[in-house]
């Protein structure tokens, strides 16, 4: 599965204290995914918790694609909204009964992530994952004609982790459409969102790392 971490060091923690990108794209957009009708479309990818980096603290998402740039109808300062889920069960779709919302906040579209392959950066307030998956995800509000959220259509694409939603309207407490549950959005070959999550270590994991090396004592005779 192209599930992919990339691992960075956080500022002003120590070297072991390392934060961890989940994500299922490359981070190319070949395409950009809207409503038919218009409306709002909630875009959400699922990820199995990696060790310990079970705190998340940011939501990433792309928009547009460069391949048709100008022509996603995307409007820098657009209002939109991002979430964290975890998962009931172990199954990784999010409809109805099968996720719990933790989070949700609200941005603006950002100029500088339109049509570039760049990844808008949404803070969370540390929210722990306390199953075995989690989901991220923003649902946006738009007209017929226009394909906000960046998809990966490089293959390999994988079914059962990126889910589409939404319709006249979306709830994040009940994910899905009017007339049902989430639609698996590689299923219906549209590929995988450019929607990524990063996490970090529980404290209690940090400080067991942190303190590795640096504390000893004397061996009792």
């Amino acid at each position: 599965m192209k599930f992919a971490l990339a691992i960075v060091l956080v500022a002003g923690l120590a070297p072991a204290a390392l934060a961890t990108t989940y994500s299922l794209d490359d981070g190319t957009a070949e395409n950009s995914v809207g409503l038919t009708n218009g409306g709002v479309i909630a875009g959400i990818n699922a990820f199995p918790v990696a060790g310990s980096d079970n705190v998340i603290t940011a939501v990433e998402v792309a928009w547009g694609s460069p391949r048709f740039v100008g022509q996603n109808g995307i409007v820098a300062g657009a209002p939109f909204n991002y979430y964290v889920w975890s998962a009931n069960g172990t199954g990784s779709n999010p409809s109805g009964a099968g996720s719990t919302l933790l989070f949700s906040g609200s941005s603006t579209i950002s100029a500088a992530n339109i049509d570039n392959n760049t990844f808008q950066s949404l803070a969370v307030p540390s929210v722990v994952i306390g199953s075995a998956i989690f989901y991220v995800g923003v649902s946006i509000s738009h007209a017929a004609a226009a394909f906000p959220i960046a998809v990966d259509q490089s293959a390999p694409n994988f079914s059962g982790v990126s889910w589409v939603a939404g319709g006249a309207a979306f709830d994040p407490n009940n994910v899905g459409f009017a007339f049902g549950g989430a639609i698996d959005l590689a299923a219906s070959d549209l590929g995988n969102w450019m929607i990524r999550a990063t996490a970090v270590p529980a404290p209690s994991a940090l400080g067991l790392l942190g303190l590795g090396g640096l504390v000893a004592g004397r061996r009792r005779r």
